[in-house]
């Protein structure tokens, strides 16, 4: 068959094509939203600012069975890797092939020495390919592909570089977490006796909660994978829905005596009768302080409270993980990359 790539330009009508092609051809209906796609692409895009976009989609036969952006970030901290995001495609290798192929070449003509994906522009729009737990239902914030993704990137040479996992949280699971949280009383009244309090986050004044966020955010995460330092107007644009009230949220605020600004910060989801624990985090002069705990002491009372019966301990880096405890992540995900 015949496989064919042509560049999107953003203000064409093929832009808004380019937007809906995984639901319209049925590539991945859990692909990012078509609304989404435009507002972080198109014309108001605040990425535009400090990166640079080519989009790509492939055709066979004159139908559309793939697409990708390729991106550049001039604010990234590391200069010498480009980024691919936005990716879908049909099962036939050939169409993923072209996709990356012209995907890297757009970046080795921007002075690329590596590529790496998938991220959607930024961190905070999505990123990461799932490598397991295909059978498992999607949770909100969660990267979900077909199973044959990484699997095509694999073959055309692409290697994991960064891994995350989530864990499926059983009615006896979390049982067994809050009793160890309540072993754990007298650790937390001493932490409080340190100065540290926690407050709930407030669902009724979020703009106000999101700034927060966003500098707590460049506070704990600068150091991982992929971030890249965005303002908080770009922040709220890359989010999306996240927090537009279509889903019920919660979370906390970490507090120390000695400052008014908040020094950690829990944030999560309810999805029916399950309770998503999306990120847990602290900055760099507090951990270790017991903050932690206390956070965690907070999403455990929030989620009881609510009568959940059960929880997804959500993207945790690889490595030593509170939901150890609970037995073997059921769910994984990936960053794939090559040299250029």
């Amino acid at each position: 068959m015949d496989y064919t790539i042509a560049t999107i330009d953003r203000s064409a009508p093929e832009f808004h094509e380019f937007a809906r092609l995984p639901h319209v051809h049925s590539l991945n209906s859990l692909a990012p939203r078509p609304e989404e796609v435009i507002l972080q692409l198109g014309a108001d895009s605040l990425f535009y600012r400090h990166g640079e976009t080519q989009l790509f989609v492939c055709h066979r036969e004159g139908q559309p069975v793939g697409r990708v952006v390729a991106s550049v970030d001039h604010d990234f901290p590391h200069q010498e890797v480009g980024h691919f995001g936005y990716f879908e495609a049909c099962p036939e290798k050939a169409c993923t092939e072209k996709l990356m192929q012209a995907s890297e070449a757009w970046l080795r003509e921007k002075g690329k020495k590596r590529i790496e994906g998938p991220i959607n522009l930024n961190m905070l729009a999505g990123y990461r390919f799932q490598t397991a737990g295909f059978d498992t239902q999607a949770f909100p914030g969660e990267p979900r592909n077909p199973k044959y993704y990484p699997d095509l990137l694999c073959s055309l040479g692409y290697r994991e570089v960064a891994l995350w996992q989530s864990w499926d949280i059983s009615r006896w699971a979390l049982l067994g977490l809050r009793a160890i949280d309540w072993l754990r009383r007298s650790k937390r009244r001493a932490t409080m006796a340190r100065g540290y309090r926690v407050e709930a986050l407030r669902t009724d004044c979020l703009e106000e909660e999101i700034r927060k966020i966003h500098y707590l955010v460049h506070e704990i995460f600068a150091d991982n994978y992929g971030f890249s330092p965005i303002d908080l107007a770009e922040h709220i644009q890359m989010q999306g829905g996240a927090m537009d009230g279509s889903t019920k949220v919660a979370g906390a605020f970490l507090y120390h005596s000695t400052t008014p600004e908040p020094v950690g910060f829990s944030y999560g989801f309810y999805m029916d009768q399950t309770a998503i624990f999306h990120t847990f985090g602290v900055t760099n002069a507090h951990r270790g302080s017991g903050g932690a705990d206390l956070l965690f002491h907070q999403g455990l009372q929030e989620v009881r409270g609510e009568g959940v019966s059960r929880a997804i301990g959500a993207l945790a880096k690889e490595g030593k993980s509170k939901y150890e405890r609970v037995g073997r992540p059921r769910r994984a995900y990936a960053i794939v990359g090559k040299d250029l």
